[in-house]
């Protein structure tokens, strides 16, 4: 490289020499004022230098960086991942026992974490009627329910003096309508009619299958009583019997006739009085029938009523276990507390091990998550940084939305032990972040994708300068 700037050197010298043979005096002054300023001892410093590596290589060098940085952005993936609130439930969502009434809590009789069972009373509210009175009202409509299902067993009646507040008049009807059709049950006049009436049908019919086989004997007479009439008409017609003989057989004959039209009229007249009994005991069947079914309907109107009156009073004043499980308190409670009606008071949960979050994502991305996709928890109770995170898969999407966000289901699959091997307490409805890892990308890719989105404001912000120049 020394030698090269030696030759540099000699080649400009004896440029300058042969410009300075050729010029004007005035020229050569000028030339060897510019020798003077080549030779100064600056230029020649920089000419005899070196170049550094960085500037034989410089170019090289950031072309390849270029190169390997293209190459990285290429291979490089990293997904994308789409936020959202998460609330932590089981597959069977816990219970919550909400308060429909007003008022002092007079009787809390399970604790918190205690296990219940289904149709399980756990608290009372103030109420005029009592726990023990309701047990009474549907161990009684149970009883009465047996006897309408078979009317075979005993009618159903008690002397019991109860207060059932708002009840109490329907089962003073109840009790009535009970009573009557004790009544009716026990009325010999109606039965009796009934069975009389039954009695006299039986006798008419043996009546009838007697009158017919009369009928049937006074034909045959009748037929003897013909045949003889007509050997009779032949020989008084010849003249060997007698005329008082000839009328007497004819009179026989019609006698005969007689006879049997009276029989058939006399049957006649059976069947109709059959008929007109037949009438008789259906008309008192069908009333007395219609006297139960009326009092049956009033029974079945009253046991409905007082139904949905127990009903109604669970609701208001007691908390009824609907489900086995465990117990929660979701607020410090204690006897004769004033509840508001509207607040939760308790929760139970079931014994489902199978845990799910479901997440609430905005409409912005959601089409980029599938199911099947991995998703993370951050719980608000447990700090990321020191409990880890809960880890599962995107199992259900919602295909509506609800106030411009939708619901994504999210299966876990190790249950409550997180990412640090750390198995956490599970409370009903915990909160938290859900992170959903959605597909890998390129880097490059998403580099494209800024370009696009930048190219696609100023195309936006293009059109609507051009629609606001229009309508001007």
């Amino acid at each position: 490289m020394h030698e090269t700037t030696e030759i540099a050197k000699e080649k400009l010298l004896s440029t300058s020499a042969l410009s300075d043979g050729n010029s004007s005096p005035s020229g050569r002054l000028g030339g060897a004022s510019k020798i003077d300023q080549i030779r100064s001892d600056e230029v020649q410093e920089i000419i005899s230098a070196v170049p550094s590596w960085m500037i034989r290589w410089g170019i090289t060098l950031i072309f390849g960086l270029i190169v390997m940085l293209i190459a990285l952005s290429w291979f490089i993936k990293y997904p994308d991942i789409i936020f959202g609130n998460a609330t932590l439930t089981t597959l069977e969502p816990p219970v919550k026992l909400v308060v429909k009434s007003s008022g002092k809590l007079t009787n809390i009789l399970l604790t918190d974490g205690s296990t219940v069972e289904k149709n399980q009373v756990i608290a009372e509210m103030e109420n005029p009627i009592t726990q023990d009175d309701i047990e009474f009202l549907k161990n009684y409509a149970l009883e009465i329910r047996d006897y309408l299902s078979n009317k075979n067993l005993a009618l159903p009646l008690t002397s019991e003096n109860f207060v059932f507040g708002v009840m109490q008049t329907t089962f003073n009807e109840l009790q009535k309508n009970l009573k009557d059709l004790q009544e009716l049950k026990k009325n010999n006049f109606s039965i009796q009619k009934i069975n009389n009436l039954k009695s006299k049908i039986a006798q008419y019919k043996k009546l009838i299958i007697i009158s017919v086989s009369q009928l049937g004997l006074l034909e045959k007479e009748l037929k003897n009583a013909e045949d003889k009439f007509k050997a009779e008409t032949q020989l008084f017609e010849k003249g060997y019997t007698a005329k008082m003989e000839f009328y007497k057989e004819e009179t026989l004959l019609r006698q005969k006739q007689m006879d049997l039209e009276n029989l058939k009229k006399s049957a006649t007249e059976q069947q109709i009085t059959l008929i007109n009994l037949q009438q008789e005991l259906n008309d008192a069947e069908f009333q007395y029938q219609e006297n139960e079914r009326t009092l049956t309907n009033n029974i079945q109107a009253n046991l409905l009523e007082i139904e949905n009156g127990i009903e109604n009073w669970q609701q208001n004043y007691s908390f009824i276990a609907p489900v086995s499980g465990k117990l929660v308190w979701l607020e410090k409670i204690h006897q004769n507390q004033f509840i508001e009606s509207g607040k939760s008071l308790f929760a139970i949960t079931t014994n489902n091990e199978k845990f799910i979050a479901l997440a609430t994502i905005p409409a912005n991305g959601f089409g980029k998550i599938k199911t099947g996709q991995k998703a993370r928890i951050k719980l608000n109770n447990y700090p990321s940084y020191e409990f880890g995170r809960l880890e599962g898969v995107v199992s259900k999407l919602t295909e509506i939305p609800n106030e411009n966000s939708y619901q994504v289901e999210i299966t876990l699959n190790n249950g409550m032990t997180s990412s640090y091997k750390k198995l956490l307490t599970f409370t009903p409805e915990m909160t938290g972040t859900a992170e959903i890892v959605t597909q890998d990308l390129r880097v490059i890719q998403r580099i494209f994708n800024q370009f696009n989105k930048l190219f696609e404001r100023k195309a936006n912000a293009t059109s609507t300068l051009n629609t606001k120049a229009e309508k001007k």
